[in-house]
């Protein structure tokens, strides 16, 4: 029997995105510590741990399926949980795009007794983790927009050499 997988539905960035915040925090935030890996920034859509092999083939099978339309986020806002220390970056307005895919991923995940999230769907990008107090911002984040014409299946896990991995396993283009 294989073992259960860490996943989660999630949209990437793209380079001009990635370039932007990169230069953004080294230029304009202060912070005790690194910000999280630029290759593992995303928009979570439904967190999936323990995931078997026949569940994760249902999750694929059934994400296929969505027919939601492209798509575009804009960027201007931060926030912080300090309960976890997560400074991050959220949609400025939830496009209903995005509830469409989020919320039927996230009840898939609940159907299967993967998971089921008690908390509302609140789209961020990671940006400091486990980072207490809040990083200091110097100078406002210019605007930018992210354009989503695809979402991944990301299998999540930890190498001694490179630590956290947000690995895409399957990618799914909207319409």
């Amino acid at each position: 029997m294989s073992e259960a997988k860490r996943l989660f539905f999630g949209i990437g960035l793209d380079q001009r995105m990635t370039e932007h915040l990169e230069a953004w925090l080294t230029n304009s935030v202060t912070a005790k510590k690194p910000h999280t890996k630029p290759s593992n920034w995303h928009l979570t859509l439904a967190f999936l741990p323990n995931v078997s092999a026949e569940q994760q083939a249902q999750l694929i099978e059934f994400a296929r399926a969505l027919q939601v339309a492209r798509f575009s986020l804009m960027f201007s806002e931060t926030g912080y949980w300090a309960h976890n220390g997560i400074f991050y970056l959220k949609p400025d307005f939830i496009a209903p795009q995005l509830k469409a895919l989020a919320e039927p991923l996230r009840s898939k995940g609940t159907e299967l007794d993967i998971y089921d999230n008690h908390y509302e769907f609140s789209p961020h990008i990671t940006l400091y983790r486990s980072h207490k107090p809040c990083p200091e911002t110097n100078q406002a984040i210019v605007p930018c927009s992210l354009q989503v014409n695809q979402f991944h299946l990301y299998h999540s896990y930890r190498t001694e050499a490179d630590g956290l991995i947000y690995e895409p396993i399957e990618t799914f283009d909207l319409i």
